[in-house]
């Protein structure tokens, strides 16, 4: 891809994510004022006022569980969306410093809800041997059936399907009718090849840490764009980790203290804003993508 071919690429993905911020942002308004509604409902049930079958409350009810549906829905898939943005960046933004060529198919490569062309495929990190080889050897002394559900049981066939499936391959029967491993072109198995642990335990793509691998691309930048771009990893990083810690509260099986509870819903503000907190970081990398060529 062309230099211009890619700020454009970006432009669009940055237009779409502002639509789809947007859009999720009223579904979870509508969701919360649904919300309000049948608490004050709940209230008056339990003042003994109203009907416990009153068709007006019932139908508010309903609407709540669909609206709670549809918010999170919109939630998850402006995630993914902004997430092809911030792969699509980071891509852009590495090619730029190491002057290599961009493929125009790894602009597809973390889209949602978009096969890829299996030559285009290629375009994707492999995953390592050893996994590859694991899968095959498990596949053959456990033999899972092709299409079995992960983390089903805790047989070989279930460990190994669930292998597969979290590093983004799938098992299958070739025309020989043998099992092969192989990589599945499902989006969601190419976001695991893609980023990893990082997508898997943080929900994030792959960013560029905060150690050498940040300080290389960051070399000949402008200490203003350098600033920007370490602030806009920092917070990423900072609301993506608050989920670990979360899990780590909720994992305790004792009661909390008042100053874990307090620390939790903190932590879950933070983490709430990170799909924004991700757009920013788009955004801070397609527009130094110009000081970057420089």
């Amino acid at each position: 891809m062309t230099a211009p071919e890619i700020d454009e690429a970006l432009s669009a993905l940055a237009r779409c994510s502002a639509v789809l911020l947007k859009e999720s942002q009223a579904e979870q308004q509508r969701m919360e004022e649904l919300n309000e509604l049948n608490e004050d409902g709940i209230q008056q049930h339990a003042k003994g006022q109203g009907s416990q079958y009153d068709a007006e409350y019932t139908l508010l009810s309903v609407r709540l569980r669909l609206a709670i549906r549809c918010a999170k829905a919109h939630r998850d898939a402006v995630h993914e969306f902004v997430c092809w943005w911030v792969d699509t960046a980071v891509t852009a933004w590495k090619s730029a410093v190491h002057g290599t060529p961009m493929p125009y198919a790894r602009l597809g490569a973390a889209a949602p809800d978009t096969l890829m062309l299996e030559d285009d495929l290629a375009v994707l990190p492999g995953v390592d041997e050893q996994t590859r080889k694991l899968l095959e050897l498990g596949s053959f002394l456990g033999a899972p059936q092709p299409g079995a559900v992960p983390g089903n049981g805790d047989d070989l066939a279930a460990m190994v399907t669930d292998l597969a499936a979290r590093s983004g391959l799938s098992i299958r029967r070739n025309n020989t009718g043998a099992i092969e491993v192989v990589d599945d072109d499902d989006p969601e198995a190419r976001r695991r090849r893609l980023w990893g642990d990082c997508w898997l335990e943080l929900g994030i793509p792959a960013l560029p840490g905060l150690g050498s691998e940040l300080d290389a691309l960051l070399l000949r930048a402008p200490s203003e764009t350098a600033d920007r771009l370490r602030n806009a990893t920092q917070a990423v990083i900072s609301a993506a980790m608050a989920r670990l810690r979360m899990s780590e509260l909720e994992d305790t099986g004792a009661r909390w203290t008042p100053a874990e509870i307090d620390e939790y819903d903190q932590l879950s503000a933070q983490h709430d804003g990170l799909t924004h907190l991700l757009a920013d970081y788009a955004q801070a990398v397609t527009e130094s993508l110009p000081d970057m060529r420089a």
